[in-house]
Order: structure tokens, then C-alpha cells, then sequence
């Protein structure tokens, strides 16, 4: 007996030195080709942290957005003052799927320039959102947070709408110094609504 378990032993440590080095190549080989593969232009894209505001939302309570940044992921949704919040289809969309976006762990924040008491009217039009929908109205100057993220232009006194999507470390996407909204949210929004982080847009 004992003859072929020494030839056993003798063989197993050539087969696990031939696995060992096979495994070493296979990991030296997914890193070079990570390496070489070339970079997205949206994983170049410049981020800065996301402007900071305090607004009411649509139960008078003051919300400041900081409180979020460095803490969870946030989507901004800038919306129609004139057509309400029960208008938007990205806000109504991450509300019905609101369960997803929890169990995600991501925050949603809407910003209008309705009043809060419109912002209450539009919840009763449909059903209430289960996140903050806040007034942008500045004690001191229209629209801070508009004007933050590049979204109010005062001397027309035209509001734009926009979506963002802000990291976990408290950055958006920047773009000529100002952040960069989405241009087609709608498959971000369909990623959400199935409880996952969007892929950036190419």
C-alpha cells in the first residue's frame, strides 16, 4: 500500500502548483484587458459636489438637502410649477415604485416653484408622494435652488425642469461648471423603479 500513496503524494503537488499558476494567468490576463480597455466618455465626465439648498416641502416642513449628501444616493427631479408635481411623469413614476427605492436605499427629491399648498392640492389630485416635493422660494432671492443648479434664468424669469442623479460621496455630474442634468431620464427612471443605481449616459 504504501508505494502508490507516495506516487499519489509526489503527483499532487505538481497538479496544485499547474492550478495555482493557471489561476495566477487567468487574473494577470482580466487585468490587462481591464486595463486596456478603453474609457467611457461618461466615466470621464467631470463631477462636483451637488449645490446644497433649505426648501419647504409640500407639508411646510423644512427640508435641508444637505442632510442627504454623503449618505445615500439622491435623484433631484426639477418639475412643472405650472402643471404640479401630479404632472411629472418621472416623479409619479419613482412614487408608485417607492417600495423598490427603499429597499435601494435611494432618496428621491422634487423641487417646484408651486407653493406648498399646491404641492398639497396635486397629492390630493392623485395620491401622496412619500418623498419630499419642496417649494423654491428664496427669502432672499427667486429660486435658490433653480439658480444653484442652472435651471433659472432671471432675467426672463423662465424655469427649466431637470433630473439629476447624485452619488453616495455627494456628487453630480458637472458640465461647463454647472450641474449636468439627464437628457432622456426615462431609462433611468425604468432602473430605479426596478430598485437599481442607472448606468451613466454614454
Amino acid at each position: 500500500m504504501n508505494p502508490p500513496v507516495r506516487r499519489y503524494r509526489v503527483l499532487v503537488l505538481p497538479l496544485a502548483a499547474l492550478v495555482i499558476a493557471g489561476l495566477c494567468w487567468l487574473q494577470i490576463e482580466v487585468e490587462k484587458r481591464q486595463r486596456a480597455r478603453p474609457a467611457s466618455a461618461a466615466s470621464s465626465r467631470p463631477r462636483q459636489l451637488a449645490p446644497r439648498f433649505e426648501l419647504y416641502d409640500q407639508s411646510s416642513q423644512l427640508v435641508k438637502f444637505e442632510r442627504y449628501l454623503g449618505r445615500t444616493r439622491i435623484v433631484l427631479i426639477f418639475f412643472d410649477g405650472d402643471t404640479g408635481a401630479d404632472s411629472d411623469p418621472w416623479l409619479t413614476a419613482l412614487r408608485d415604485h417607492y417600495a423598490q427605492l427603499q429597499a435601494a436605499k435611494i432618496q428621491v427629491v422634487g423641487v417646484g416653484f408651486a407653493s406648498p399648498y399646491a404641492n398639497r392640492q396635486a397629492a390630493g389630485r392623485s395620491k401622496p408622494f412619500p418623498f419630499p416635493i419642496c417649494t423654491d422660494i428664496g427669502r432672499d432671492r427667486p429660486a435658490p435652488a433653480h439658480t444653484a443648479w442652472g435651471l433659472f434664468n432671471p432675467e426672463t424669469i423662465e424655469f427649466q425642469t431637470g433630473f439629476f442623479l447624485i452619488d453616495r460621496s455627494g456628487m453630480v455630474e458637472s458640465e461647463r461648471g454647472r450641474p449636468r442634468r439627464l437628457n432622456a431620464p426615462a431609462r433611468a427612471v425604468e432602473s430605479l423603479c426596478a430598485g437599481q443605481w442607472p448606468e451613466e449616459e454614454p
